[in-house]
């Protein structure tokens, strides 16, 4: 019995990153083939390979022992020179773009001018009282950055990141009336 994960999910949705192929030696496109099955036909029966010692699957308890998720396999062609590959789950990168649609406010970061944002990051605007998931990153000319972050009603908005405040200020000896009088000699 397998060990059902969310990054099966993705695999078995077809959501899986480009990587390095060594059939072509390219970073490409993977699509997912089939799940890789254990065969239930007993190895005593394998003339190819010697049988080895038998070997109790059973625990000390007389139960059965579960593969853990990381030993879920499966088959993934790559998109370029058709070459299929058995890999196991860990060795495959998923894509997990989120959907502000699936989120809810209590598992996102309350979104502040002030604070760093990275790509995918989910956040809740308390203005807007909305959440969002950070897709794009730009800097602007003036040295401050903006996030682009998908909105589930209001859609895409660009938002200031990084802003800093000027907490120190400047004891100025001159009033006021001091400036406007020196500007009106001028």
């Amino acid at each position: 019995m397998k060990v059902e994960s969310r990054k099966r999910q993705f695999i078995l949705e077809g959501k899986i990153k480009a990587s390095f192929c060594e059939g072509c030696g390219q970073i490409t496109d993977k699509v997912f083939v089939g799940e890789w099955m254990p065969s239930d036909k007993p190895k005593d029966d394998d003339f190819l390979t010697a049988a080895p010692p038998k070997k109790s699957k059973e625990g000390k308890n007389g139960s059965v022992d579960l593969h853990p998720a990381a030993e879920n396999q499966y088959w993934i062609r790559c998109t370029q020179c058709n070459q299929v590959y058995l890999l196991k789950e860990w060795q495959i990168q998923i894509d997990r773009e989120v959907s502000p649609d699936e989120l809810n406010p209590d598992d996102c970061q309350i979104y502040s001018p002030h604070g760093i944002y990275a790509k995918g990051d989910a956040l809740y605007h308390q203005a807007l009282g909305e959440v969002g998931v950070v897709r794009e990153k730009q800097a602007t000319g003036s040295g401050a950055f903006v996030i682009i972050v998908e909105f589930c009603k209001s859609g895409r908005k660009q938002l200031l990141e990084n802003v800093q405040l000027n907490t120190v200020k400047e004891k100025n000896s001159e009033s006021l009336t001091d400036i406007i009088k020196l500007k009106l000699r001028r």
